[in-house]
């Protein structure tokens, strides 16, 4: 069946929501079987409400992040390869690296989290019924500068729409950027 999902879309225009969800879905668990097969089944809910899924390599534990229906200025639909670190691990070398690949993958951009938020904050959030304050950025000034305050990056790396792409395109896309990654 995995290579019958080949040409799965991960969003057809024009689609009801309901079908809309179900399709970012198949194609996501499609993706975390041919990307993380022995981790079946671990695709995870953060605590800000996105679909995540590890990937083993050679530079330690890589996530791949879901954001069916975009969030806040992320578009819709998208997923993101993300290096959670902290700030004394992110090289000068690792940062550019992550500039060098969101510059030469067509609609990528840099991602990382802009807001530190303890866990005493996501739990008021959620006593108010409110989403966990998280705010992300692409600008390069901004990741430098939170790198030189010290904070842990739980959000660090490369994130693209999959809008009109198949699973196929999605699968080799994080798959370039893993490899792009890992080149020394």
């Amino acid at each position: 069946m995995r290579k019958d999902l080949d040409s799965w879309s991960f969003c057809v225009k024009g689609e009801d929501a309901s079908n809309s969800l179900s399709r970012f879905l198949i194609a996501f668990e499609e993706l975390r079987a041919r990307l993380a097969p022995s981790k079946y089944p671990n695709i995870e809910i953060s605590d800000e409400g996105h679909l995540w899924f590890n990937i083993d390599t050679s530079m330690g534990i890589v996530e791949v992040l879901a954001f069916p229906f975009g969030f806040k200025a992320i578009e819709a639909p998208s997923i993101a390869v993300s290096l959670p670190r902290k700030a004394e691990d992110v090289t000068d070398a690792l940062q550019n690296r992550l500039r060098q690949i969101s510059n030469s993958i067509e609609g990528a951009q840099l991602f990382a989290e802009k807001t530190v938020v303890a866990v005493d904050e996501i739990l008021d959030a959620f006593k108010r019924n409110e989403h966990p304050p998280l705010i992300f950025t692409s600008d390069f000034d901004q990741v430098s500068a939170l790198k030189a305050k010290g904070v842990f990056f739980s959000y660090l790396g490369v994130r693209f729409s999959v809008l009109q792409k198949t699973v196929s395109e999605v699968e080799h896309t994080i798959r370039d950027i893993v490899s792009m990654l890992e080149e020394k």
